[in-house]
């Protein structure tokens, strides 16, 4: 899945077969952005899916923070 900008951020919306998967997932990115001091938005929906918008609110940007936490999220998101 790619990321796209849509009203001038980065968004990707990514499907699971369980909550417990969508949470499992989740819960890695949110360790994940404690650790870069950097937080996605998340909106769940249709019960199995979630949608990630990453943006630098302090910059009013897309930033190299944010392109980081897209590939980390893209690969945990192949990995499983």
């Amino acid at each position: 899945m790619e990321w796209i900008v849509k009203d001038g951020k980065l968004v990707n919306t990514f499907e699971f077969k369980s909550q417990t998967a969508l949470a499992e997932f989740i819960l890695k990115i949110a360790k994940q952005a404690d650790e870069m001091d950097h937080h996605p938005d998340y909106k769940i929906f249709k019960a199995f899916t979630v949608e990630i918008t990453l943006f630098t609110y302090s910059k009013k940007a897309i930033t190299e923070l944010d392109q980081t936490l897209a590939a980390y999220i893209s690969n945990t998101f192949s990995e499983r």
